[in-house]
């Protein structure tokens, strides 16, 4: 088999301990090259390749560490240190999520409508009077409340999608429903998203003579914003960044019921999950099933839910209310680590599954007590059909 030598650069920050021998050894022995052959060829300084067929990387002179980026949306080295993106560089931004429910939790009708979810937005803008959302103290969770209750009932709190639409979700994420919102003409404007459970505050039907309904459990997921730029790549930002704040409604029954193990007339569902309760019953969340709080577990891959309560038991309310957004945030790239001290290997096999032009990566580095110095070895990779 044939192969074909990368490019390597020394990284220009390290190049500044050249005068010590010490610390510029370490690499002289080390070789990235490609296997070439009938599905992988090369041609000047770029190697083609068949989408489907893996490109087999060979690296020699055992180097400590290898950090592979493959040069694909998200894993291009170049932006492994990039928190936020050019404001010219965005051709659109969208804040989007899917939502479904729990298939043991159906939407009722009549006096049985337990729909109770809502997503809202909120944004500044003082030559079209548009009155932002002026945060919350975090502290102070009667004023904050009230804060969000007030603007709710004011309607300055957008809706994303009417009440109604919620009224028949899915069962599963394959099924979700997606919703999208144009967040582009926000940027620099304090957007700030809102989640609303039973943003109502109804009560079950029980409570007032009525059918004991049960209230339903929500499902978020992929929550983010994506930025989609100038040069056909994009940027992520995950609802992790968002920074959202819950407000429980009952944390005050949490409390009684909880850890007094008092009950009332809808009946108590919190004793069984005591041990599982936040320490801070206002604002916390929870990584368990907890009636009524948010479970933000997964928040950081735009995933959390909420869960439901039974017919039995009295309805909840509970907020999630972001910070203001800085829509131009975004994710660094990231490499994959594909050797360390621990492992010895010789050979890097990987598959691109989409036409188009990559640069691939290899971010070489040797250290020891005596140096630390790395390398780049890049290749440029035509994938085609």
């Amino acid at each position: 088999m044939k192969t074909f030598k990368l490019y390597t650069i020394l990284l220009s920050a390290l190049a500044l301990a050249s005068c010590n021998k010490n610390m510029t050894k370490g690499l002289e022995d080390v070789d990235v090259n490609v296997t070439l052959g009938d599905n992988v060829t090369m041609e000047g300084q770029v190697v083609t390749v068949k989408k489907g067929q893996p490109v087999q990387f060979n690296i020699a002179g055992a180097p400590d560490f290898v950090t592979f980026y493959s040069g694909e949306l998200g894993h291009q080295y170049i932006y492994r240190d990039r928190y936020e993106t050019d404001i010219n560089d965005i051709v659109s931004s969208t804040f989007r999520f899917k939502i479904y429910r729990d298939a043991g939790s159906g939407v009722q009708t009549g006096d049985r409508d337990n729909n109770t979810i809502d997503i809202f937005y909120a944004f500044t803008d003082e030559v079209a009077g548009m009155e932002g959302f002026p945060g919350l103290s975090k502290e102070d969770f009667d004023t904050d409340s009230t804060l969000v209750v007030d603007f709710y009932k004011s309607d300055k709190w957008i809706p994303i999608k009417e009440h109604d639409k919620y009224a028949e979700l899915p069962t599963s994420v394959v099924d979700a429903m997606d919703v999208e919102l144009d967040v582009k003409d926000y940027i620099g404007k304090n957007l700030v998203i809102a989640v609303a459970y039973n943003a109502a505050q109804k009560e079950n039907p029980s409570a007032n003579g009525g059918t004991a309904t049960n209230q339903i459990k929500y499902y978020f997921d992929s929550m983010c914003i994506e930025n989609t730029l100038r040069n056909d790549t994009a940027t992520t930002q995950y609802a992790g960044n968002f920074m959202f704040t819950a407000l429980n409604f009952n944390h005050e029954e949490l409390y009684a019921k909880s850890i007094k193990n008092e009950t009332n007339k809808n009946g108590n569902d919190w004793t069984s999950v005591t041990d599982y309760l936040p320490d801070n019953l206002a604002y916390g969340t929870v990584t368990a099933n907890v009636p009524g709080l948010w479970n933000m577990s997964s928040v950081a891959n735009g995933s959390f839910y909420i869960q439901g309560t039974g017919s039995g038991y009295e309805w909840k309310t509970s907020w999630l209310v972001s910070d203001p957004i800085n829509i131009l945030s975004c994710e660094p790239d990231q490499g994959e680590s594909i050797k360390n001290l621990s492992q010895d290997i010789s050979t890097y096999s990987y598959t691109y599954n989409k036409v188009g032009t990559y640069k691939a990566t290899f971010l070489i580095t040797n250290t020891n007590y005596k140096h630390d110095t790395a390398g780049l070895y890049e290749v440029v990779l035509n994938v085609i059909e």
